[in-house]
C-alpha cells in the first residue's frame, strides 16, 4: 500500500518550506573527515571534537548520548563528558578493541545505534565492527565510572549469524538497536538483512533470512530486508529503516508478519522516531516528516549537502546517521556525522503572532479581554500595552495567553504581544487598538463563563462584560447548589465559583453606576457535569510527573489522545494531541498555581490536579 499520491511527490520539496522549523549546532566543532579528538574530561559541548559520531539516545533523566568512532559521549545541559570508551586519538593502536571495563579503560569499535532500557536507565550499543551488543550501567554522577559489559554476541573481525546464547551468538555489523519495555531488545542486523531479538539470555532471528536481501513482505524468515539501519519500539510493532529498500517496514511483535509502511518518496533511511502522530525520518541529506499518510520534506535537502543551520529546508546537512526526540527539549536531535556534529531541529514551526479582543470600543473600567490566537503552539507570551493606564483584572498577568483589562483614561490604547516557542519569536502590533472613552449613560448589563460545561467542583470565572462603567455588581445564581472561592463573592466584578452537582445553572448579573442600574438574566448559561470519570478508567495509569512541577510537565497515558490543561478558573490554558509514548509539556510560562489536566483518549478521560510553582 503507498501513503502518498503522485500529487503529494509533486509537492513534495516545498510543501514543508513554509513551515519555520530552525536548525541549530547543538554540540561539537565543525569539520568535514575525521581523527580529531577531545580527550577525556568535561567540554563545553560547543567545543567538544567529534570523530565520526554515529548514534544517538536520550535517557529518562535527559542526558544526551553520542556514540563517536570509539567511544560515547553524554552531554547535558552546556557539558559533553566522555562517558566510556577510548580518549585519545581513535587512529591510535588499540584505540579500537572489545574490552569491558569502566570509563576509559573500556573499549569499543565503531558503536553505531544506541537504546535506553527504559526500567533501568542502561545504555544498550550496538557495537558495529566487533559484532557484538555492549551494555553501559546506568549515570549515577561524574565521579562514578559507568560500567561497560559485553550484552550478547561474540567478537568477531568479520561477522556471521548465529541464534542461540547471549553468549555464543554472532552478529554481523549489527547498526540499530531498540528496548521494549519489556526489557527485550532489538537489533537490527545490518549485513545479515535480518532483524533479530534478545530476550531471556537467547537471541533469535525474528525476520529475514540470514544473507538474502530483498523486498519481500511475509512472516519470520520468509520476509526480505536490505541493509536495514535502526529500528524503533512503535507499541506492539517495530517499525524499521529498512535503507536498501529506501522503505519504512512494519514488524507485528505478536506473529512477526513483515508489512510495507512507507515505501515511496524515500532514499535511503537510517533512522527514525515518533512524535506524537508524526515520524521523523533521518536520510543522508535530510529529515523528512510522516504524518496523516503524508510524507514532506521537513529539514535540509534532498540533494544538496554542506553545512548550514537556517529554517527547514534551507539548512543543510553531510551525512545524518542518528535522530532522537528530546521530550523535555521539545527537540529533534540529529547526528550529523559528515560535519562531526550533533544539530538540534525544532518539530515545531515558528509560531505566528496574532490576537483578538473582545471590543475595540470600551468605556473607562470595562472589562476587555485580550486573548492570543498564535497558531505554531508558542509557549511563551508578553504583552505590552500603552498607555500604561490600565489595570489587570482575575489575577492575570502580561505573561499569560489571556488576559483581562480594565482602562481606567479615556483614550487610545496600542497593544503589542511577542510569543515564541522553540524555533522563535514573532510579533505583532496594533497600534491604537483600543477606543477608551468616558461613562455618560447607565451601564448596560453583560457577562460570560469562561467555562460553560464544566465538571463539579471545577473553579469557573464569571467575567463582568458590561458596559459604561459600572460600580457595583450583583449575581445571583440558580440553583444555589455552588460556592464562592479563592475570596470573591456575590458582588465581586468577576467572581470566581464552584459548582458541587450536576445542573444546568440559571446566571443574573445586576450592574449600576450614577446613572442609573440595568439587569441580564442567561438561562441554563452554565451545564455542569457531574459524571465521574476517574474510577471508570482507573485500569489505565495516568502518570503525570514531576507534581508540581516548574519547567517540563510529563504526561504518560499509555495510549494516543489529547492534553487539555484547564487553570483554576477553567480556562483553557493548553491543548496538545500526543502519541501513545511520553509527551511533555513546558510549563515554564505558565502562571504559579494549581490546575487541572485532563487526558482524553479512546477509553475515556481521566484527569490529575497539577501544581506549577
Amino acid at each position: 500500500m503507498k501513503y502518498i499520491s503522485l500529487s503529494c511527490l509533486a509537492a513534495f520539496s516545498c510543501c514543508m518550506s513554509l513551515l519555520g522549523q530552525t536548525v541549530k549546532t547543538y554540540s561539537g566543532l565543525q569539520y568535514t573527515g575525521s581523527g580529531s579528538y577531545t580527550g577525556y574530561r568535561n567540554n563545553h559541548k560547543d567545543s567538544v571534537l567529534f570523530s565520526n559520531p554515529m548514534g544517538i539516545e536520550v535517557d529518562t533523566a535527559g542526558r544526551l548520548y553520542v556514540s563517536n568512532e570509539h567511544n560515547i559521549f553524554w552531554i547535558k545541559g552546556n557539558t559533553a563528558f566522555l562517558a566510556v570508551g577510548y580518549s585519545l586519538d581513535p587512529a591510535d593502536p588499540g584505540a579500537a578493541d572489545s574490552k569491558d571495563f569502566a570509563g576509559s579503560v573500556a573499549r569499543f569499535s565503531r558503536p553505531a545505534g544506541l537504546a535506553i532500557n527504559p526500567n533501568t536507565n542502561e545504555l544498550m550499543v550496538a557495537d558495529m565492527d566487533n559484532n557484538q551488543v555492549r551494555k553501559v550501567e546506568k549515570f549515577i554522577n561524574t565521579s562514578t565510572q559507568q560500567i561497560v559489559t559485553t550484552f550478547a554476541g561474540v567478537k568477531l573481525l568479520n561477522g556471521s549469524h548465529q541464534d542461540g546464547s547471549n553468549s555464543t551468538s554472532k552478529f554481523n555489523a549489527p547498526v540499530g538497536i531498540a528496548v521494549a519495555s519489556n526489557g527485550d531488545v532489538y537489533i537490527a542486523d545490518r549485513n545479515n538483512h535480518c532483524i533479530r531479538k534478545i530476550s531471556g539470555g537467547n537471541v533469535t532471528t525474528i525476520a529475514g533470512l540470514p544473507g538474502s536481501s530483498g523486498h519481500v513482505n511475509g512472516t519470520g524468515s520468509s520476509a526480505r530486508f536490505s541493509a536495514p539501519h535502526n529500528l524503533i519500539v512503535d507499541g506492539n510493532e517495530l517499525l524499521v529503516a529498512d535503507f536498501g529498500n529506501r522503505a519504512i517496514r512494519k514488524i507485528n511483535l505478536s506473529n512477526n508478519a513483515v508489512t510495507d509502511f512507507i515505501t515511496a518518496g524515500l532514499d535511503g533511511p537510517k533512522d527514525l522516531c515518533r512524535v506524537g502522530s508524526a515520524i521523523y525520518i533521518a536520510e543522508q541529506l535530510c529529515v523528512k516528516r510522516y504524518d496523516n499518510n503524508v510524507l514532506s520534506l521537513y529539514a535540509g535537502s534532498t540533494s544538496q549537502q554542506g553545512y548550514l543551520n537556517a529554517d527547514g529546508v534551507a539548512a543543510r546537512f553531510e551525512n545524518l546517521t542518528g535522530i532522537v526526540y528530546h521530550t523535555k527539549d521539545q527537540l529533534l536531535y540529529v547526528v550529523d556525522m559528515g560535519n562531526n556534529v550533533v544539530r538540534s531541529i525544532s518539530p515545531n514551526a515558528r509560531p505566528v503572532c496574532s490576537f483578538t479582543t473582545s471590543t475595540t470600543s470600551a468605556t473607562k473600567g470595562q472589562t476587555v479581554i485580550l486573548r492570543n490566537t498564535s497558531i505554531n503552539k508558542p509557549t511563551v507570551f508578553k504583552w505590552t500595552i500603552t498607555p500604561s493606564s490600565y489595570a489587570l483584572l482575575n489575577n492575570t498577568k502580561l505573561s499569560d495567553s489571556l488576559i483581562y483589562v480594565a482602562f481606567s483614561q479615556t483614550g487610545t490604547y496600542s497593544v503589542k504581544l511577542f510569543v515564541s516557542n522553540t524555533s522563535g519569536g514573532d510579533s505583532l502590533l496594533k497600534s491604537n487598538y483600543v477606543s477608551v472613552t468616558s461613562v455618560t449613560a447607565p451601564p448596560v448589563a453583560d457577562f460570560n463563563a469562561s467555562n460553560t460545561a464544566p465538571k463539579t467542583n471545577v473553579v469557573i470565572s464569571l467575567v463582568d462584560m458590561s458596559t459604561n462603567t459600572p460600580t457595583s455588581w450583583k449575581w445571583r445564581i440558580s440553583p444555589p447548589n455552588f460556592i464562592w472561592v479563592n475570596g470573591t463573592d456575590s458582588t465581586s466584578q468577576i467572581p470566581n465559583v464552584k459548582f458541587t452537582n450536576g445542573n444546568n445553572f440559571t446566571i443574573t448579573l445586576i450592574v449600576t453606576n450614577n446613572e442609573g442600574a440595568d439587569t441580564l438574566t442567561k438561562v441554563d448559561h452554565v451545564k455542569v457535569n457531574s459524571m465521574s470519570v476517574e474510577p471508570r478508567y482507573a485500569q489505565k495509569a495516568l502518570s503525570v510527573y514531576p507534581n508540581p512541577a516548574r519547567d517540563m510537565l510529563y504526561i504518560d497515558a499509555g495510549e494516543q489522545g489529547s492534553i487539555e490543561l484547564l487553570s483554576a478558573y477553567g480556562e483553557l490554558v493548553h491543548r496538545e494531541e500526543t502519541g501513545s509514548g511520553v509527551a511533555g509539556i513546558d510549563v515554564s510560562g505558565f502562571g504559579k498555581g494549581a490546575y487541572v489536566l485532563y487526558y482524553k483518549s479512546s477509553s475515556g478521560i481521566r484527569s490529575k490536579k497539577i501544581i506549577i510553582y
